[in-house]
């Protein structure tokens, strides 16, 4: 069996490049993608020019820019003032995105908790807030990845998901797939497979099967050979982005420890056929 898909990270860079650690390990890395986390100092033009620049010397593709979200920053707010306020914090995301050349961006459905009296009116919300990011995404080149959440939010089940984005082109819309949040994690090599083409990203960590934890894989419950030959049936071809508490004392370190953890998951799922 062939696994087309590539391990990354997500990271944080500082506003002082040259002296930031966490983009000096991973341009001496032998990772294949990051994915940044978005915080307001990157919307300086040199800033992003920079880390594109930085990046561009080396084999690190830009994945995904990961759009801020909070209970300020949520997409499916029903009062009119606070949803415009979170478009226009994703709005930045995507920019960056644009100025970065990344593929992806992520956004959260909502933030929590939505009750159930709520949750049919929040969905409508949300679908109609993605209805705009994905245009402005398209008009800057890149693709939106709903993420699957966790505990009462939205999008916290495959099924809602699928809600969510089924009336948005599958051209411009997919999937982020955080194996940390799913209700039982051994449903994650079938939620695999009902999501299929319309995974486009991943976020990896493992969790105790109850709430995220962001641990490194194996120190949770995630049958990891099993995921791994889930994604190879659906011909997934894209980034394993690894956003965890990662091991090691220096960045260095952690970025080395990832790799050898992701080969690990690799030799595992091949021993299982």
């Amino acid at each position: 069996m062939k696994y087309r898909f590539k391990p990354g990270v997500s990271l944080y860079f500082g506003e002082t490049l040259d002296k930031d650690e966490n983009l000096l390990a991973l341009t001496n890395s032998k990772l294949n993608h990051v994915e940044i986390a978005y915080v307001p100092y990157y919307d300086n033009n040199d800033w992003a020019n920079s880390v594109r620049e930085s990046l561009e010397k080396t084999s690190i593709k830009i994945n995904s820019v990961h759009a801020p979200f909070s209970a300020e920053v949520d997409i499916s707010r029903l009062d009119d003032n606070g949803r415009e306020f979170a478009l226009q914090k994703v709005g930045k995301a995507i920019a960056m995105a644009e100025r970065l050349k990344a593929n992806i961006v992520v956004v959260h459905g909502s933030s929590e908790p939505i009750t159930d009296n709520d949750r049919i009116q929040r969905i409508a919300r949300c679908k109609s807030s993605l209805d705009i990011l994905y245009k402005k995404a398209k008009s800057s080149g890149v693709k939106l990845a709903v993420e699957l959440l966790p505990r009462a939010c939205l999008g916290n089940t495959a099924d809602e998901l699928q809600i969510l984005l089924d009336d948005v082109p599958i051209e411009y819309v997919g999937f982020c797939l955080d194996v940390n949040h799913p209700k039982d994690h051994k449903q994650i090599p079938n939620i695999v497979r009902q999501l299929n083409e319309r995974i486009i990203t991943l976020h990896i960590s493992d969790y105790d099967g109850i709430d995220e934890k962001h641990w490194m894989p194996f120190k949770g419950l995630i049958e990891w050979g099993a995921f791994a030959n889930a994604l190879s049936d659906i011909k997934y071809d894209g980034a394993f982005i690894y956003e965890a508490n990662l091991d090691g004392n220096t960045m260095d370190e952690k970025l080395e420890n990832l790799l050898s953890n992701f080969n690990t998951i690799l030799s595992i799922a091949e021993k299982l056929l």
